[in-house]
C-alpha cells in the first residue's frame, strides 16, 4: 500500500503539467449544457395558448368516458392496423412510467379502430393498451381531429397534450421516436 503511495506521488512530481493535464481534482466542475429547449408550435402540428386552447370534447366512444381527474393528459391515438401506432406503444408506456416522476400527466390510450373486438385481441399481445378507450365508429376519427385543431385528413398515431383545466394545448400526428423524448418532457412538464 505504501509502495502504491509512493508510486503515484512520484509521477505528480516534476513541473506537474502532465499530471495536471491528465487529471482534474473532484471539485473541479464541469459545467453542463442545459436541455435545448423547444418550441411547442415547431413540434405540435397544432399549438394553443392557455388562453385560445379549445376544451376538450372527446369523439363518441363505445363505452363511458374517463372521469376528470385535473392532472394533464397525454392522448394517443392508434389503431391496431397501424405500423407506427404498434411501434411506439411500448415507449410511450416506457416514458409514461420515467416522466411520471418529474410530471404528474395521464397517458390515456383512444383506439381509432370502432371494433372491440379486434383491440380486445390486439391488447392481448400488447397489455400497455388494455383498458384503452375505443371510439364508437372510425368514422368519428376525422371529425374530432378537425374540432381539435388538425386541418385536413389527420393520421395516425395522433397525440394530444391537454392540460389540467382540460384545455387542448398541442396537437401532433404521425410517430413519436426518441429523439422526440426532450420535446414530449418539456411538454408535460409546462402542462
Amino acid at each position: 500500500m505504501i509502495a502504491a503511495l509512493v508510486a503515484s506521488a512520484a509521477c505528480c512530481e516534476g513541473d506537474g503539467s502532465r499530471a495536471a493535464a491528465s487529471s482534474r481534482s473532484r471539485v473541479d466542475a464541469v459545467q453542463a449544457a442545459a436541455p435545448a429547449q423547444v418550441d411547442p408550435k415547431q413540434f405540435c402540428e397544432a399549438w394553443h395558448e392557455a388562453a385560445a386552447a379549445p376544451a376538450l370534447s372527446l369523439p363518441p366512444l363505445a363505452g363511458p368516458p374517463p372521469a376528470t381527474s385535473g392532472r394533464s393528459r397525454w392522448i394517443n391515438v392508434w389503431a391496431t392496423w397501424c405500423k407506427p401506432c404498434i411501434e411506439e406503444l411500448p415507449r410511450l408506456a416506457k416514458w409514461r412510467d420515467e416522466l411520471g416522476r418529474k410530471a404528474e400527466f395521464e397517458l390515456v390510450f383512444l383506439s381509432a379502430d370502432g371494433d372491440p373486438a379486434a383491440v380486445q385481441e390486439f391488447a392481448r399481445a400488447h397489455p400497455e393498451v388494455a383498458g384503452s378507450l375505443e371510439l364508437q365508429s372510425a368514422d368519428a376519427l376525422q371529425p374530432w381531429a378537425a374540432a381539435i385543431g388538425l386541418p385536413g385528413q389527420a393520421v395516425l398515431p395522433i397525440h394530444v397534450f391537454v392540460d389540467g383545466k382540460d384545455r387542448v394545448r398541442c396537437v401532433r400526428t404521425a410517430g413519436i421516436g426518441e429523439d422526440d423524448r426532450a420535446a414530449v418532457e418539456q411538454l408535460l412538464l409546462s402542462l
